[in-house]
C-alpha cells in the first residue's frame, strides 16, 4: 500500500503547464497528454474528481455549491480502506465554508488572512469586532494572547498587516498567494501521522488578481512591480484589443505556473524524505482559465458559461508511479481519476483512458445566486463529449457547436461546419436528457450561507 498525494494546481491550463512546469515534467513517469476536467469551475470540478460523476448526477455545481452532503463514502476515498485521509486547500470554495472538509480526517484551510490556519482568522474577526482604529488592534492583541494558539494568531494578524502595506508601494509583492504556507502545512500534517495516508492539496497560485510576487522569475513577464490585475476590466481590455495588458497577465499567469513547478517539486522531495512507504504523486488542475487566444475563442477567465479547451484541456501526470509509461495520448477525465488514486494506492497503474469522455458545465459561478434571479445566458448549461479529433456541444436551447481539436496543440480548438445528433451521445455518456436536468433544476437554492470573511475573499476572487 502506497500513500497517494493528489495534488490540484488550480487554474493552470496544459499548454501553458506544457510550457512553464518543466521540472514536474522531467520527473513524471506518466504524463496525461489528453487530460479533461469534467467541468470548467472549482465546485463542480471538485465534485467530480472526487465523486467520479456529472455535475448533474452528483448534484453538486452552480445551484448547489454545498459539499456537507458528502461522506467519504460517497468519494473514491471510502475505497482507500486503512488509510487516513488529509485535506488542505487554498480555495475557498473547497473549503470547510462550503463543506469540503467533512469528507477527511483532518483538514486545514489556508488563505492571505489565515496563513497558520491554527490562529485566529484575521478577516473573520475583523467582521465580528465593532471596535475601530487603535481599539481594534488592541482587542485582536488581546484575543491572540488568549487564543489557544498565541504565536500562530499574532503570525496571521501581522502578515495581513504586511500584506496591505506592501501592497500600495511599488515592490514585489512578499507573501505568495499560499503556495509556500499550504505546503509547509500538508508536511506538518504528514508528519509523525501514521500511513499509509491520501493527501489533497489545492494551489491557488496561477489564479488571478495576479501582481508579482517575490518569488517569481522576473524573466518571465513584463509587468511592473507593484502592478497589479485586480482593477483591470477584462471586458473593456478584450473589446479594444489592449495587447499590451492581455501579454502582461499572460506572462504573470505563466510566472505563477513556473513557481509552482518549483515549489510543489520541492515540496514532493521533503514529502518523499519524510516517510517510510513509497508515496505516488498525482498532478492535475481543476480547471484551466480563458486568455483571449484565438483558440479561446477570445473569452477572459472561467466564471461565466464556456467548456473551451482552455478551461477543461489540464495536465495530469504522476510522480513516483509503480511503473513509467511515459507520455500517454488516449482521453483521459476525471471521473476516472478515483479510479487512477486507487489503483496507483495498490501498487498498479490502471489504463483510465476511454475512446469518448463527457464533460458538464451547469449555470453561471458568479455570485451565490438562485436560478430566477440571473438571465438565461448566464443560466445557461453546457454538455460535450471528446471523441477523436471532434468535440461536440449542445445546450438544452437547441444550441450545436463541433469543434476540431489538435493533439499537438493544447488547451485549442476551432469551430468546424458540421452537424451531429445530441441524443446519440446523451443516451450513452449521461443518466438523463438535458433538456429534462434542466428542468429538474427548478428554483433550487445555490449554497449555504457563508460569513462575511469568505465573502470578501470570493470577492477578491472574482466572484462576488
Amino acid at each position: 500500500m502506497r500513500n497517494v498525494v493528489l495534488l490540484c494546481l488550480d487554474t493552470v491550463r496544459k499548454d501553458y503547464f506544457d510550457r512553464f512546469a518543466p521540472r514536474l515534467q522531467e520527473r513524471a513517469d506518466v504524463i496525461y497528454d489528453q487530460c479533461r476536467a469534467v467541468s470548467s469551475w472549482s465546485v463542480p470540478s471538485h465534485a467530480s474528481m472526487f465523486t467520479g460523476g456529472l455535475p448533474s448526477d452528483n448534484g453538486i455545481h452552480a445551484y448547489n455549491r454545498d459539499f456537507s452532503g458528502l461522506a467519504r463514502e460517497d468519494t473514491f476515498m471510502g475505497d482507500l480502506e486503512g488509510y487516513r485521509t488529509l485535506g488542505v486547500s487554498a480555495n475557498v470554495w473547497a473549503s470547510s465554508a462550503f463543506g469540503f472538509d467533512g469528507m477527511f480526517d483532518e483538514f486545514s484551510d489556508i488563505s492571505p488572512d489565515r496563513r497558520f490556519p491554527d490562529g485566529i482568522h484575521v478577516g473573520q474577526f475583523g467582521q465580528d469586532c465593532e471596535a475601530e482604529g487603535v481599539r481594534k488592534q488592541l482587542a485582536f492583541l488581546q484575543a491572540a494572547l488568549a487564543h489557544e494558539y498565541p504565536l500562530q494568531s499574532l503570525a496571521n494578524g501581522g502578515l495581513v498587516q504586511f500584506d496591505d502595506v506592501t501592497a500600495r508601494l511599488p515592490i514585489p509583492k512578499p507573501l505568495d498567494d499560499g503556495a509556500k504556507s499550504l505546503t509547509k502545512r500538508a508536511r506538518s500534517m504528514i508528519d509523525g501521522g501514521d500511513e499509509p495516508f491520501f493527501l489533497f492539496a489545492n494551489l491557488m497560485d496561477a489564479h488571478g488578481p495576479l501582481r508579482h510576487i517575490l518569488g517569481f522569475d522576473r524573466d518571465l513577464h513584463d509587468a511592473p512591480l507593484g502592478w497589479t490585475s485586480e482593477t483591470v476590466s477584462w471586458t473593456d481590455v478584450l473589446d479594444r484589443r489592449d495587447e499590451e495588458l492581455i501579454e502582461r497577465y499572460r506572462g504573470l499567469y505563466g510566472a505563477s505556473i513556473d513557481y509552482l513547478d518549483r515549489v510543489v517539486c520541492a515540496f514532493v522531495d521533503a514529502v518523499q524524505a519524510a516517510t517510510d512507504r513509497e508515496t505516488t504523486f498525482v498532478i492535475t488542475a481543476d480547471h484551466g482559465d480563458n486568455l483571449g487566444h484565438d483558440g479561446d475563442d477570445h473569452q477572459w477567465g472561467h466564471i461565466r458559461s464556456s467548456l473551451s479547451e482552455a478551461l477543461l484541456h489540464v495536465p495530469q501526470l504522476v510522480l513516483d508511479a509503480p511503473e513509467s509509461m511515459g507520455r500517454v495520448d488516449g482521453y483521459v477525465s476525471h471521473l476516472a481519476l478515483g479510479d487512477l488514486l486507487v489503483g496507483l494506492a495498490s501498487d498498479d497503474l490502471p489504463d483510465v483512458t476511454r475512446e469518448r469522455i463527457p464533460a458538464e458545465r451547469v449555470g453561471y459561478s458568479g455570485k451565490l445566486h438562485r436560478m430566477e434571479t440571473v438571465s438565461p445566458e448566464k443560466n445557461r448549461t453546457l454538455r460535450c463529449v471528446y471523441e477523436g479529433d471532434r468535440k461536440y456541444v449542445w445546450d438544452a436551447d437547441g444550441r450545436r457547436e463541433v469543434y476540431r481539436l489538435d493533439p499537438n496543440r493544447p488547451s485549442w480548438q476551432t469551430r468546424v461546419d458540421e452537424e451531429f445528433e445530441v441524443e446519440h451521445y446523451e443516451s450513452d455518456l449521461f443518466s438523463s436528457p438535458l433538456s429534462e436536468f434542466a428542468d429538474r433544476l427548478g428554483n433550487e437554492a445555490g449554497a449555504p450561507d457563508v460569513d462575511a470573511a469568505t465573502e470578501n475573499r470570493l470577492r477578491d476572487l472574482g466572484y462576488m
